[in-house]
């Protein structure tokens, strides 16, 4: 490579792990993904998989691993205790807990919203939300992270005050693969009529009516009046329409307004881009690519990484 890597960083979640060898100036020097989620790590073998991702750029390095996502969960390579919010999104940095390995590494610690009656962690997210903040120049502001498990989230003066998770993308994929409502469907969801009939379905119908419109998903087939190909679009529609109508309830109660940032993948800021405009909130959109590996830069660089190149126990 014709600069040099001052820190790998790592977005290490349960399908997926994506590095990036970064400059010191913070831009990206190679990106790369793989298949290797925590699912696919066989026997603890976090290591061997981290060199099979990039041991090219470690061999013969002495580089500090950072790392954020479900790679500290309780099936990671190690778990990290959450920080309760409120929390200064500056403070990850003091909070990096060391993994045992050959190289210098360490994970990025989650955040949990201990309210008795609904609480609610998260792993990774609070990082892309360093990110946008980094990338907008903001201090504050409302976050919502779409994928399997989405996220919405409040910032004040950069501390994360609130946040709530809605199962949306899970419980797409186990309907879509499993049971009644998958044995109909063909293909996989579109952004076209069917989804936006399906978000339009849940924001007039009655706050509660998830459970019956779902059903309606299968009458819908059955009936003939949406086409198989048809069918995951509008259960598509359907969950985040939901989504959407929660969150902004959940934002109206907190004082807020109708506006967010989106950090996510392409297809997922689509999907969400579109109910946004059905439902009234105004998004603007960040792809998490582009908002992580500056984040955890900027966080090896606040923990003195960079210059130390190894780790101490404690952070």
């Amino acid at each position: 490579m014709s600069r040099a890597i001052a820190c790998i960083v790592a977005d290490w979640g349960t399908t997926n792990l994506r590095v990036w060898a970064m400059a010191a100036d913070g831009g990206a020097i190679e990106r790369r993904v793989s298949d290797r989620g925590l699912l696919a790590v066989e026997r603890g073998r976090f290591v061997e998989t981290l060199e099979g991702a990039c041991g090219d750029w470690l061999a013969g390095r002495r580089l500090p691993v950072v790392m954020s996502g479900m790679v500290g969960s309780k099936l990671g390579w190690k778990e990290v205790a959450y920080l309760a919010t409120p929390l200064g999104l500056d403070e990850l940095a003091r909070h990096l807990s060391p993994v045992e390995a050959p190289f210098a590494a360490a994970i990025v610690p989650g955040v949990r919203f201990d309210d008795p009656a609904a609480p609610d962690v998260m792993r990774g997210e609070e990082t892309q939300i360093l990110g946008a903040l980094q990338a907008l120049g903001c201090e504050q502001g409302v976050f919502l992270l779409p994928g399997t498990h989405s996220k919405w989230a409040i910032v004040e003066d950069r501390q994360l005050v609130a946040f709530r998770t809605y199962m949306t993308g899970e419980i797409y994929g186990l309907l879509r693969s499993h049971g009644t409502l998958g044995q109909l469907m063909e293909g996989e969801a579109a952004h076209d009529a069917a989804f936006l009939r399906g978000v339009k379905r849940a924001i007039a119908g009655e706050p509660d009516d998830l459970l019956h419109g779902l059903f309606g998903v299968r009458a819908l087939g059955l009936l003939g009046h949406l086409s198989r190909p048809d069918l995951a679009g509008y259960l598509s529609g359907l969950l985040i329409g939901t989504e959407m109508r929660s969150g902004l309830a959940w934002l109206a109660a907190k004082g807020r307004s109708r506006r967010a940032v989106a950090v996510g993948s392409p297809g997922m800021l689509e999907s969400y881009r579109i109910a946004a405009g059905l439902c009234g909130l105004e998004l603007t959109s960040l792809n998490s690519d582009d908002v992580t590996p500056g984040a955890l830069l900027t966080i090896a660089r606040s923990a003195g990484l960079l210059a130390r190149g190894r780790l101490e126990p404690g952070g």
